[in-house]
């Protein structure tokens, strides 16, 4: 069996908890995070809580591999400061919670 790793290159649409993506694979893509986000959410003290707000949802940007939220996280660096990071989703998950989309007019829309 032959392993291929997957990769987002680009975001296509947004819509709430659902992120269109381009793979590296060049299919394109629907992952629809509502179970992801609702079951991370119990807990308010989750990272993944504050992508409950459709408007901080929508935020999410593409770094070549994965999607991600700026300033999503607060971590303490090597020294002991707190710092912000990203808070992103492996995209090994996410290509296992995807499903190829339907129709690709979303094209080059982000």
């Amino acid at each position: 069996m032959q392993f291929t790793m997957k990769w987002i290159i680009k975001i296509l649409d947004i819509e709430p908890y659902t992120i269109t993506c381009l793979w590296n694979d060049n299919e394109i893509r629907d992952v629809d995070l509502t179970d992801f986000i609702n079951k991370k959410a119990k807990n308010s003290k989750n990272s993944y809580y504050q992508l409950i707000d459709k408007n901080r949802f929508s935020e999410v940007k593409c770094d070549g591999t994965t999607v991600y939220w700026e300033n999503g996280l607060i971590m303490k660096d090597y020294d002991g400061i707190e710092k912000s990071g990203p808070l992103d989703i492996d995209p090994d998950i996410l290509f296992e919670m995807s499903n190829k989309t339907k129709e690709k007019s979303t094209i080059g829309k982000y």
